[in-house]
């Protein structure tokens, strides 16, 4: 089995992959606050900070696939700790996934590096970040450095720009752009999968969201690269219309 590395390990996106899946990978699940409950025994679980370049680098030894999830979510924030760790985090962690020689990173990036965009037009992955707050500032940086160490070392870098992954069961209230933009936890992690297990790849920059009717985001490229296969439609499964 390939040895996965899920930092943000307790995450509600991390949780939902590590439960459905430890049987296919031997992971181990790092995390600033975790707890002995969560996972089966399969698990490695790490109790860690991630602005410890050293901490990283022990973690990433003998890792096929870094999974990086962790960091300060704040899409209201414009304080410098949000950019400070969310950056020094991610390099911590890059840097360590490279020295310790792991095949492949997969980075959780976001919409918000797109969020300035009109709600109108579907981005396209090769059209220009445009971030709406420092949170997809920092996401932004992160896919370059993603890019830096794709195109500088000997290791695959994928970025996956996430909409807005949500529970059906934990559904509320979700305007018109948050249902174009849904992403059903079931099919992110079948995108996972996808990455993790996808040949030749370089960098690549992929959209996650489900297959809805309007799609804020085009996942074409997903498809393509790493045989994407969304199931859900917001529109359809929570019985609303884009008027």
């Amino acid at each position: 089995m390939k040895k996965v590395l899920i930092t943000g390990g307790f995450g509600k996106i991390a949780k939902h992959f590590i439960q459905n899946f430890n049987h296919k990978y031997e992971i181990t699940a790092a995390d600033i606050v975790t707890d002995t409950k969560t996972f089966t025994n399969n698990v490695t679980v790490e109790k860690v900070d991630l602005m410890d370049s050293s901490v990283c680098l022990r973690l990433c030894k003998g890792i096929h696939t870094v999974i990086h999830l962790a960091g300060l979510v704040d899409p209201v924030s414009e304080s410098e700790e949000l950019l400070e760790t969310n950056i020094r985090t991610t390099q911590n962690i890059f840097k360590a996934a490279v020295k310790s020689k792991c095949k492949k990173l997969i980075f959780a990036s976001s919409a918000q590096t797109i969020e300035s965009y009109p709600t109108d037009i579907q981005v396209h992955k090769d059209m220009l970040v445009r971030p709406k707050n420092m949170y997809g500032v920092s996401k932004c940086f992160r896919e370059a450095l993603a890019a830096y160490y794709a195109y500088n070392k000997e290791i695959t870098a994928i970025c996956l720009r996430i909409g807005a992954y949500e529970f059906p069961k934990d559904f509320t209230e979700m305007s018109v752009r948050d249902l174009s933009a849904f992403l059903h936890p079931d099919d992110f992690n079948q995108l996972l999968i996808g990455c993790i297990e996808a040949p030749n790849l370089k960098y690549e920059v992929l959209n996650a969201i489900s297959d809805n009717r309007y799609k804020r985001l085009d996942i074409t490229e997903s498809r393509e690269k790493v045989g994407y296969l969304p199931k859900a439609d917001a529109f359809e499964l929570f019985k609303l219309k884009a008027d």
